[in-house]
């Protein structure tokens, strides 16, 4: 009978086959959160692009071809209709119309070109701030507890563990949103990888400078060997000193935050208010004046002609002073409260969308 002998594999080997294996593990790991982030960005770049569309295709123009200056004879000559702003010839606007209740609400809710260009921005720039906004939370969650994780490991070390096996001992603890992490660098080290890898793969994974300034300075010092608990347990100070520099300065600046969107909020209601009662009234003025109640401008309070004015521009320009508003107001609070412009691009979309919902809705 023959029999094969079956190949003897090192010890070496073994352990590279385990380090691959680790690294394959964090590949796996990560691959879901890169698939979301890209899914997310397309679905937003797409729905941006199609609501820009949608808005440059019901986008009304001057008729060039018959009006060349503003006050032109021919200017004078034509009708009300063609002096307004119209659409191509032959062209149908896509607008979108819905009939409502009429409670607080218009009775007939009408999208057009400008919401639509709102529309692209808030689908543009929505779902990607709040995905970075979620991460950010999620990574400040670790950053918190991390200062803890760095104390039990240095009191660890001091009990006479090793780096490698303070860490296997700290995956038995619980420290919220950095549990998980903590367990795969001890399936890591389990696996054969340094502990000096599984701290460095584990500030890839969170990449932020504070985690790996605390991961750099243990790798530096257990590599030059001496008391690394003591440089362990200074890292863990430096950690939680920062973390509170950090969480004062959040507490402070959400004033102003709060302060910007009562400003924002005051503005609308400011506009409300003028289409209640000063728009009405000047309607009213300026078909008075149309039907011959008053003959001429002149008659008019210092000489102003309220037939000349055209309230469907006013309000358009009245919807793109507080959609600018919105945006430059969120934009501004969210990087005063956190230092971080995806925070500002995720308030900007809810004052967007405060903004879209109050003129589709009620105003305009």
């Amino acid at each position: 009978m023959v029999t094969k002998e079956r190949p003897v594999v090192g010890r070496k080997q073994l352990q590279g086959q385990k380090k691959a294996l680790a690294g394959k593990r964090i590949k796996t790991a990560k691959d879901p959160e890169e698939r979301k982030k890209f899914i997310i960005y397309t679905v937003s770049v797409i729905l941006a692009l199609a609501f820009l569309m949608l808005s440059v295709m019901n986008m009304p123009f001057l008729p060039v071809s018959e009006v060349k200056d503003e006050y032109k004879d021919t200017y004078d000559s034509m009708g009300p209709d063609k002096q307004r702003l119209s659409m191509k010839e032959g062209f149908n606007p896509i607008n979108l119309t819905f009939n409502t209740t009429g409670f607080w609400v218009k009775s007939e809710v009408r999208i057009e070109w400008h919401s639509f260009l709102l529309l692209s921005f808030i689908s543009g720039v929505g779902p990607i701030s709040f995905y970075e906004v979620r991460k950010r939370r999620k990574v400040d969650k670790i950053e918190e507890r991390l200062s803890d994780f760095l104390r039990d490991i240095s009191e660890s070390m001091r009990a006479g563990q090793t780096l490698h096996d303070a860490i296997k001992t700290s995956a038995g603890g619980e420290y919220g949103y950095l549990t998980p992490e903590i367990k795969k660098m001890a399936i890591q080290v389990s696996w054969g990888v340094s502990a000096s890898k599984s701290l460095e793969m584990f500030a890839e994974r969170v990449n932020t400078p504070l985690v790996k300034r605390a991961v750099t300075l243990i790798n530096e010092a257990a590599s030059a060997g001496g008391n690394v608990s003591n440089v362990i347990d200074a890292a863990a100070k430096d950690t939680r000193e920062i973390q509170i520099m950090k969480r004062t300065r959040t507490t402070e600046m959400s004033m102003y935050t709060y302060v910007i969107a009562i400003s924002f909020m005051v503005f609308l209601v400011v506009i409300a208010v003028m289409f209640a009662t000063f728009m009405p009234r000047m309607e009213e003025l300026s078909k008075s004046y149309q039907t011959g109640d008053s003959s001429s401008s002149a008659q008019a309070p210092g000489g102003f002609d309220p037939t000349i004015v055209d309230f469907g521009v006013m309000k358009l320009l009245l919807f793109a002073a507080a959609a600018i508003q919105a945006i430059g107001d969120g934009v501004v609070g969210g990087i005063m409260s956190s230092g971080r412009v995806a925070n500002g691009l995720f308030l900007s979309t809810m004052f967007a969308i405060i903004t879209l919902l109050a003129f589709d809705l009620v105003l305009l």
